[in-house]
C-alpha cells in the first residue's frame, strides 16, 4: 500500500465510521476478520467452533478478505474493508488474526472490544513493529495499532507480541493458541489424517516426508525459500518415502516448482491436518515448529541462509542452541538426517513446555470464557437471552 493510498483509504474510512457510530450497537455480535486468506482457518476456525459449540445463539460475522496488490484487487478490498468498517463500528466482539485496516485508521467504540490472535503460534521470527528492518511508511504510520488485547500462545511470547503489535504487556495474554487444541485431540488427529490419506492414495503405507517452509520477503517482493532440490531429495530417498509439498497459504504457488514432489496439497488446505498425516517435516523458518513440536515427531531445519535470516527479519530464538529438531544446510543434509534418523526427541518436553505450557488443550474454551462469557452474561442480565 502506497501512502496515497493509505491515505485515501484512511479518509474514507474515517467517515464512514463516524457515520456507522451513529448506528447502534449490536449487543450479541461476534466478528472473526482476516485480511490473509478467504477462508476461515487456523486460531479464528477453532474459536468460531468453540463459539457455537458454547453459545449457538450468539450472532458471528466471518469478514475473510485478503489482500491483493493489483489494481482491480486493490478496489475490490477498499469495498470489502468498508463492510469491514461497518461491522467493527457495530460489534461488541472483534477478533482478528493478522493486521486489519478498518481496525488500524482510527479508535473504535469504547464498548467494543478487538482482540488480535495472530495467525502464528510462539515467537520465532521478528515481525510487525518488532522487525529488525524498521517499518516503512505507511505501515509505519498505522499497522498493528487499537488492540485492546493480543492473545499469546505461551509466556515467552507475551513480550515479542507486545512490542510487534505495539500493546502494552499487560494487555498480551498467555491464553494458549487456539489452533493447537486440534494437535492434542487423539480423534481430531485421527479422523484429519483419514481424510488427508483418502484424498491422496499415494501416501497409504508410506513414510510421509512433509516440505512446508515459508516465504521470504514482504508484500510484493515475497518469493520462495529456493533451498531445497526435491528432485535430488526424491532420487535419494526410498520409494516408501512420499515427498509432499505444501506452500504457505500467502505465496503465489506458482513460485514454487512442483518437481519430484509425490504430492503437492493445496496451499490453501489447513497445515495442521497435512501434520496429522506426515512423520517428518522438513522446514525452515516457519512458526509451525512449534505445533509440530507437540507431535514428538522428526524435524529438519533447512536453514542455509540462516546468517541473512537473522539479520533481516531477525529471529527471538537462537537456532544453533534454543530449537529442537535437525539443522541441514542442504539437500543432501536433509536426505541423511531422514536415512539415518538423525533426530534426537528429548528436548521435545522441555520445548514444549517453555513455548507452549498454556497450548495443551482447551486453549479455545479459554478465549471464549474471557471475551465472550462477559458479553452473554451482560445480556443475560438486561433480560435479553443468549
Amino acid at each position: 500500500m502506497t501512502l496515497l493510498e493509505y491515505r485515501f483509504a484512511a479518509v474514507v474510512l474515517r467517515v464512514l465510521a463516524w457515520l456507522f457510530d451513529l448506528l447502534p450497537l449490536a449487543p450479541r455480535r461476534v466478528v472473526l476478520a482476516t485480511a490473509r486468506v478467504s477462508r476461515l482457518e487456523g486460531n479464528l476456525a477453532a474459536i468460531d467452533a468453540a463459539l457455537r459449540r458454547r453459545h449457538p445463539d450468539v450472532e458471528v460475522v466471518h469478514l475473510l478478505e485478503p489482500y491483493d496488490y493489483g489494481l482491480r484487487g486493490k478496489l475490490a478490498y477498499l469495498a470489502r474493508v468498508v463492510r469491514g468498517m461497518y461491522h467493527l463500528r457495530r460489534a461488541r466482539l472483534f477478533v482478528v488474526d493478522n493486521a486489519y485496516l478498518p481496525v488500524h485508521v482510527a479508535p473504535h467504540r469504547r464498548r467494543t472490544t478487538v482482540v488480535q490472535v495472530w495467525h502464528a503460534t510462539g515467537a520465532l521470527k521478528r515481525f510487525g513493529a518488532d522487525a529488525a528492518r524498521p517499518l516503512a511508511e505507511p505501515e509505519r504510520r498505522f499497522l498493528h495499532r487499537h488492540y485492546d488485547y493480543v492473545v499469546a500462545s505461551g509466556e515467552p511470547a507475551r513480550e515479542p507480541y507486545s512490542r510487534a503489535l505495539r500493546t502494552p504487556l499487560e494487555r498480551v495474554l498467555a491464553l494458549g493458541a487456539p489452533r493447537t487444541d486440534f494437535l492434542v485431540d487423539p480423534a481430531a488427529l485421527a479422523a484429519a489424517r483419514e481424510r488427508v490419506l483418502a484424498a491422496h492414495p499415494a501416501l497409504a503405507g508410506r513414510k510421509v516426508v512433509l516440505y512446508a517452509p515459508t516465504f521470504r520477503g514482504r508484500g510484493r517482493g515475497k518469493r520462495a525459500a529456493g533451498t531445497l532440490d526435491a528432485v535430488r531429495l526424491r532420487a535419494l530417498l526410498p520409494p516408501e518415502h512420499a515427498l509432499v509439498l505444501k506452500t504457505h497459504p500467502n505465496l503465489d504457488p506458482s513460485l514454487t516448482a512442483t518437481t519430484g514432489f509425490d504430492v503437492v496439497l493445496d496451499p490453501a488446505a489447513e497445515i495442521d491436518h497435512a501434520f496429522a498425516a506426515s512423520d517428518v517435516l522438513v522446514t525452515d523458518y516457519s512458526s509451525s515448529v512449534f505445533e509440530w513440536a507437540l507431535l514428538r515427531r522428526p524435524l529438519v531445519l533447512l536453514v542455509p541462509d540462516l546468517a541473512e535470516y537473522e539479520a533481516d527479519p531477525g529471529l527471538y530464538l537462537d537456532y544453533r542452541t534454543e530449537l529442537v529438531g535437525t539443522l541441514a544446510t542442504d539437500t543432501d543434509g536433509v536426505a541423511a538426517a531422514i536415512l539415518e534418523g538423525r533426530f534426537d526427541l528429548s528436548a521435545y518436553d522441555a520445548f514444549v513446555t517453555r513455548h507452549l505450557g498454556s497450548s495443551l488443550g482447551g486453549a479455545s474454551e479459554r478465549f471464549v470464557e474471557r471475551f465472550v462469557e462477559p458479553i452473554v452474561a451482560a445480556e443475560r442480565q438486561l433480560g435479553r437471552p443468549v
